[in-house]
């Protein structure tokens, strides 16, 4: 990790107004007393801001007598600690006729011991010696962490304080104020000159401040993970830098294309030493607790209770109930609540749930993760104590107790539990019926006469969100022990050899499974026909050339989804999950436009070698199914894919890379790149990235494809250095590479390489995809002259058109053969198609090759339009000599900002379609506070107050005016 750099300058990122502020109260010390207050939260800075200013006003030359006074410096705190720094200022900082004023007051202060008067008159004294020893200077003192002041000596210490100020001296007095809680700081801001509150800072300056620690700059994946786990302390600069301290010593960080990302995004960020930090401020709210009270403050109370309210909802009475297991009392733990309520900590709902909104805070060790699972075990006993022992009453959230408890809980009363949770069926409650579920499964015996409904719901629930891990893990269990039961056990085999395969198929794209099809799961599944089809689909997308086998068919029984029955009575399936699993049909459609395995060279198309002319599409509806189906197949977008077949019922795996990556392939294909390069750096820093998986392949040759557009083979060339050499990235990994060799100038070798790599590819069956790598192929051996190659390649483009019969292969197809055979008539056809189906790059190379064939200003226009979003410098300077050679002007007119974007058109659409915010977020793969930024955006700007306003407006075509040319 490289070291922190400009560290002094790191701590006053985004303070700037607040360092001015300051420095010019400072500068006025002698010439008019202030009093200024400088508060905020434990850590955002203040003692360092204060500082600063201070230095910067001694760096101007005011030669003044600063006093720092820290009440806690010298032992407890206490006015005596402050008087003796006084002490030890005026005899360090003044000359020797200074002894007499300090004797004077260590007179006093020993006469108040000894008399044991009040502080007030040693405070007096301290002010006349400060006075006399400082003559003609200014004084300028510096009271910090005033929080830690006493009551009791709150009304001398302000004595001192006014009487400096009286004097002309100037007082900065820094230390936590908190909302709604009494104390010396609010107490002194009353009688304040200025008060200046440090807020944290924004997410831009934390940002700042993390790449003025790290050396790179934070990739935006990083800033999220902060975000999550530091919750409210987010902008906490103290926090802040602790964290990626903490992350870079346990190796947690890597830079990837230039900026620094996690490396285990979904572990909770580390804070380590931050309850140190909020123990100073502890300490004069805790001055009336009993003892024991604050000893459980704030490491191992609020470390406790992070850690619970994780695993399992938490209420204030479960927790109070605790007090004797965490060493207090009741009313003491009652009272550490309410502080930590203040200090915004903890949350309490209208339901009395607790929640900790700073999750980092849990990972120090306080106890044991036993001595937790005891606690969760004594809230589910305190609780059955409440009701008398009857489990019936028992709230079935205290599921997730029973399940942190583990073995701290006895089986009966666990299994009591769970049973409950598994029968609760609203929409809430289903990730805690799911893994109420799933640990059922593993004590129940198979013949258990509850089994069937719990495997359905459970298969159901993990369906619903997306757990393909452990539907793998739970199809690997239990397929081959059920393939033998009797049929009321086995008529779950259905649904569960189906749900098995769909996350076997899901895994093995990601890279992380391969599919063997003589294991015992395999071997249970292959009969099952909707399984079956799902296996056969992922050995064709693998190009194996021994699919499994399927063996003797296993009837399905009553109760399956497209039979009679249902699910059983008391067991929440039904709701969750009606068929979304693909059908054999369904699964064999896809299989049919992924395109046959065989080379295609029998096939020839009269059509795609005529050359005869075509309409040219450029404008209105292309129609969707095969054509966009193969589109999205294509680029590997299996999201898209299954959505398309399966629509509103389609499984979302809702965690998987597969639908950031779907997000990367929407923003590449519309132009927005910057934010396809963050989403492929977000798919590449996954936990469970790796360098073989082909979304992951795909993900780096779209990015690498990219940053060649952008004039930067180096990048582009880091981004495949990722991918093993074994990996099967199909057409697309050798499309990049490709890609990458012509940036580099090695035109000729890289025809010859790409030709070599689609021989490869056809005889393995990897068909779908290898379109834009033929194309790329003919560009290649057009710019190096080799006409006999390029009409090869163009060719074999032909014979995959014949046989495929896709409109984005038929389109690339046609520009393929403008490029090798120069006819204009072809580009004119394929330039609509490729503008529905190609995305913004081939529309580009197609418009640019138009406008050198035709020089006609609308190519221009075109290709002008096209290279907006691109931010690629050599494309522009492309289009711009090109502009120059044909003698055209380029175009000035700036876009209508009051146009809809492409995502806005698609939320409107979506809202027309009478789709709520959740389902539009699922299908833009956004979140739903996204979604209403963008309405909110659309309602101001067409005047619509409400959805019903804005779909009208739509259908009548009142908003034209907003829709792009």
């Amino acid at each position: 990790m490289p070291t922190p750099t400009h560290q002094r300058n790191a701590a006053l990122v985004g303070r700037r107004d607040e360092l001015r502020e300051i420095e010019t109260t400072l500068g006025r010390a002698g010439s008019a007393g202030r009093l200024l207050i400088v508060h905020g939260d434990p850590g955002v800075g203040k003692t360092t801001l204060a500082r600063a200013a201070l230095r910067a006003v001694e760096h101007a030359g005011t030669e003044a007598l600063v006093i720092r006074l820290h009440p806690a410096a010298h032992g407890d705190p206490g006015l005596d600690a402050v008087v003796d720094q006084v002490c030890d200022t005026l005899v360090e900082e003044t000359s020797n006729n200074t002894l007499a004023l300090v004797t004077a007051v260590r007179r006093r202060q020993a006469q108040k011991a000894r008399d044991r008067q009040y502080h007030l008159p040693v405070m007096l004294e301290t002010q006349r010696a400060v006075r006399e020893a400082a003559g003609p200077r200014p004084v300028i003192v510096l009271l910090d962490n005033a929080n830690v002041v006493a009551e009791r000596d709150l009304g001398a210490l302000g004595a001192l304080l006014y009487g400096l100020r009286s004097d002309g001296a100037c007082v900065v007095v820094s230390g936590w104020m908190p909302m709604g809680c009494p104390g010396p700081v609010s107490t002194l801001a009353a009688a304040a000159d200025q008060v200046v509150e440090v807020a944290p800072l924004s997410a831009e300056e934390t940002a700042e401040l993390a790449r003025q620690q790290l050396g790179w700059p934070p990739a935006p994946e990083l800033v999220a993970v902060l975000r999550r786990d530091l919750g409210r302390l987010f902008g906490n600069p103290r926090a802040v830098l602790l964290a990626l301290s903490a992350l870079g010593e346990r190796g947690q960080l890597a830079v990837t294309d230039g900026r620094m990302c996690p490396t285990r995004p979904e572990a909770v960020v580390p804070l380590p030493g931050f309850h140190a930090e909020l123990q100073r401020v502890w300490q004069p709210m805790a001055e009336h607790q009993p003892a024991g009270a604050d000893g459980n403050f704030p490491g191992e109370v609020l470390a406790v209770l992070t850690r619970m309210t994780a695993a399992a909802e938490t209420t204030v009475d479960d927790f109070l109930d605790l007090a004797l297991d965490v060493g207090s009392r009741p009313e003491h733990l009652g009272r550490v609540l309410d502080i930590l309520v203040a200090l915004r900590l903890v949350t309490v709902d209208d339901r009395r749930r607790l929640a900790c909104p700073v999750p980092s805070l849990g990972t120090e060790m306080f106890r044991e993760e036993r001595d937790i699972a005891r606690l969760h075990a004594k809230v589910v006993l305190n609780a059955r104590q409440r009701v008398g022992g009857n489990a019936g009453a028992l709230a079935p959230r205290l599921a997730d107790h029973a399940l942190a408890a583990g073995s701290e809980l006895a089986v009966g009363v666990s299994r009591e539990l769970l049973l409950a949770a598994a029968r609760c069926g609203g929409p809430d409650d289903t990730s805690r019926a799911m893994r109420a579920c799933l640990a059922l499964l593993r004590q129940l015996r198979l013949d258990d006469e509850r089994l069937p409904g719990i495997l359905r719901t459970a298969i159901a629930s993990m369906l619903h969100h997306g757990d393909a891990d452990g539907l793998l893990d739970l199809g690997d269990r239990l397929l081959p022990r059920l393939a033998g039961l009797m049929p009321g056990v086995q008529g779950v085999l259905h649904e569960l050899a189906s749900a098995w395969a769909l996350a076997a198929f899901h895994n093995q794209w990601l890279g992380t499974h391969v599919i063997d099809g003589d294991t015992p799961a395999a071997r249970t599944a292959m009969r099952v026909p909707q399984a079956a089809a799902l296996l056969t689909l992922a050995a064709r997308v693998r190009a194996d050339p021994d699919p499994p086998h399927a063996g003797p068919p296993v009837a399905p029984a009553p109760g399956l989804p497209g039979g009679p029955g249902g699910s059983p009575a008391g067991m929440p399936a039904a709701h969750l999950l009606a068929r979304r699993i693909p059908s054999a049909p369904e699964t064999r459609l896809l299989i049919r436009v992924l395109g046959p395995r065989a080379e295609p060279g029998a096939a020839r198309s009269g059509a795609a070698r005529s050359g005869g002319a075509r309409r040219r599409i450029v404008d209105g509806p292309v129609p969707a199914n095969h054509a966009e189906l193969h589109a999205a197949l294509a680029i590997g977008d299996w999201a898209t894919s299954w959505e398309m077949v399966l629509g509103d019922r389609c499984v979302r795996f809702l965690d998987s890379p597969l639908h950031c990556y779907q997000a990367l392939v929407r923003e590449y294909l519309g132009g927005s790149w910057d934010a396809a390069l963050k989403a492929a750096r977000a798919i590449v820093t996954d936990p469970a990235a790796n360098s073989h998986g082909p979304l992951y392949v795909h993900s780096r040759s779209i990015a690498s494809d990219i940053c060649r557009w952008r004039g930067d083979p180096r990048r582009a060339a880091t981004w495949l250095t990722g991918v093993s050499a074994g990996a099967e990235g199909g057409p697309l990994l050798c499309w990049a590479r490709l890609g990458v060799r012509q940036a580099r100038g090695e035109v000729a070798e890289a025809w010859r390489r790409g030709w070599q790599d689609f021989r490869s590819l056809r005889a393995k069956g990897h068909l779908i995809g290898a379109e834009r790598l033929l194309f790329r192929i003919v560009e290649c051996a057009v710019r190096a002259g080799d006409g006999r190659a390029a009409l090869d390649a163009l060719e074999a483009l032909e014979e995959l058109d014949a046989a495929v019969g896709s409109r984005l292969v038929r389109a690339t197809t046609l520009l393929a053969r403008a490029h090798a055979r120069d006819e204009v008539t072809c580009a004119l056809d394929a330039y609509g198609p490729l503008v529905r189906y190609g995305g913004r790059e081939l529309a580009f190379v197609a418009s640019m090759w138009l406008l050198r064939a035709t020089g006609a200003e609308e190519w221009l226009l075109e290709a002008w339009k096209w290279s907006e979003g691109m931010a690629s410098r050599p494309a522009r300077r492309r289009l711009v000599d090109l502009a120059q050679e044909k003698g055209l002007h380029l175009p000035r007119r700036r876009r209508d900002r009051s146009a809809f974007t492409r995502l806005e058109l698609k939320v409107i659409e979506m809202v027309v379609a009478g789709r709520t915010n959740r389902q539009i977020s699922v299908a833009l793969a956004r979140s739903e506070k996204s979604v209403e930024a963008y309405l909110a955006k659309i309602f101001e700007r067409t005047g619509c107050r409400t959805r019903v306003e804005l779909a009208k407006a739509w259908l009548d075509g009142g908003l034209k005016r907003y829709v792009p040319d």
